[in-house]
C-alpha cells in the first residue's frame, strides 16, 4: 500500500493512494510518500530517480532491532523502532525506515504502524502544527514514535507501586516473578531508547538541518532523555524492591530453619531417655515398677519444658 501526501509551501496539504501527487511535484513544497511494504517487489514502486542508496533498500527486506543513521551522497537514511500496537505484547517494536532530503521524505515499513497514523491524520488536521518542511515531518514521526512509549512507562510505575503496596501489606507475598518480568521490559526499552537517542543526535549534527528545525529535535531529544533515564530508574527500583523479597525470603527461611531446630532439640531428650530405657539389658531401673513408663514419660516432658523456658529467656522462641 502507498499513501503520498503533497505538502504544499502555502500549508495546503493534498493526499491520495499510489504515486501520481509524487511526480512532478511544485519546486517548493514537500512529498511524504507512506510504503507498506515486506518484498522487493514492494519496494520496486519507487522511482529510481529518486536514486536510494541499494544497501538502504536492502536494510528495508531484511528485520531491524536496532535504530540507525546512515547518511548517504543523495539522501538520509533512518531506521526507527516504533511501538506494534497490533500484537498482545507489551513491549513489541516494528522498524520504521526513513529515506529524507530535502522535499522528500519516503517512510517504509512491513505492517500498520500506529505512530505514522497519528501523524498522518496530524498532517492533513494540523498542517501548522507539523510545518511544511521534510525535517517538520520527520520532527512529527520521531515524536510521535517515541511518545507511544510513555504512557507504557506510566503503566509499569503504576504496576511496580502496586507491587509494593501489595508486599507491604502482605510480608508473605512473593512478587518476585513479577518483579523480574517487569525489569526485563523495562531494560528491553532503555535497549530500545539509547540507540535512538544516538540516532537523534546524529540528526541534530546534521549540516542540513536548519536552526528552526533543530529546536524541534532537540525537544524531542528531551522525551527520550527523559524516557531512558526514568526506565534506568525503574530499573533501580525494581533491583531495590527485589533485594527486599530475597532478604524477606531469606528471613522466612531463617525463621522456619530456627523452628525445626527448636524442635529436634525439645525432641532430643526424648529420643536418649527412650533411646536409654530400650536397651537390650537385664537390668534396667525403673524397668519392673508399674509405674516406671510414666516416670520415663514425665522425665522427658520436664526436660523439654525446662528447654523451652530456656530459649524463652533467650529469646530464641
Amino acid at each position: 500500500m502507498v499513501r503520498t501526501t503533497l505538502i504544499c509551501a502555502d500549508g495546503h496539504r493534498v493526499s491520495g493512494e499510489g504515486l501520481d501527487l509524487a511526480r512532478n511535484p511544485p519546486g517548493d513544497s514537500t512529498v511524504w510518500v507512506d510504503l507498506i511494504a515486506t518484498t522487493e517487489l514492494g519496494l520496486s514502486v519507487l522511482p529510481t530517480e529518486w536514486r536510494f542508496h541499494p544497501l538502504a533498500l536492502e536494510d528495508c527486506l531484511h528485520p531491524q532491532r536496532r535504530a540507525k543513521y546512515e547518511r548517504f551522497p543523495t539522501h538520509t537514511f533512518i531506521v526507527l523502532q516504533a511501538l506494534d500496537t497490533g500484537t498482545e505484547a507489551d513491549l513489541d517494536t516494528t522498524a520504521v525506515r526513513i529515506f529524507v532530503r530535502p522535499g522528500l521524505l519516503v517512510t517504509v515499513h512491513d505492517r500498520p504502524v500506529s505512530a505514522i497514523s497519528r501523524v498522518d491524520e496530524l498532517v492533513r488536521s494540523d498542517g501548522e502544527r507539523v510545518g511544511t518542511g521534510a525535517d517538520r515531518v520527520l520532527h512529527a514521526i520521531f515524536d510521535a514514535v517515541i511518545d507511544e512509549f510513555i504512557p507504557l512507562l506510566d503503566r509499569w510505575e503504576a504496576e511496580l507501586d502496586s507491587l509494593e503496596a501489595k508486599a507491604d501489606a502482605d510480608l508473605e507475598a512473593s512478587t518476585l516473578d513479577e518483579l523480574v518480568a517487569i525489569r526485563h521490559r523495562l531494560l528491553v526499552m532503555r535497549r530500545t531508547m539509547l540507540p535512538q537517542q544516538e540516532v537523534l543526535k546524529r540528526i541534530l549534527e546534521s549540516t542540513d538541518l536548519s536552526e528552526t528545525g533543530a529546536i524541534y529535535f532537540r525537544d524531542v531529544l528531551d522525551h527520550i532523555d527523559a524516557v531512558s533515564d526514568s526506565a534506568a530508574l525503574l530499573v533501580d527500583v525494581c533491583a531495590g524492591a527485589m533485594q527486599v523479597q530475597k532478604q524477606r525470603a531469606d528471613d522466612r527461611l531463617n525463621r522456619v530453619m530456627k523452628y525445626l531446630a527448636m524442635v529436634s532439640t525439645l525432641l532430643l531428650p526424648m529420643t536418649v531417655i527412650s533411646g536409654a530405657l530400650g536397651m537390650n539389658f537385664a537390668r534396667i531401673p525403673h524397668a519392673e515398677s508399674p509405674n516406671g513408663f510414666w516416670h520415663a514419660v514425665w522425665l522427658m516432658v520436664g526436660i523439654a519444658l525446662v528447654l523451652a523456658y530456656w530459649f524463652r529467656r533467650k529469646r530464641w522462641l
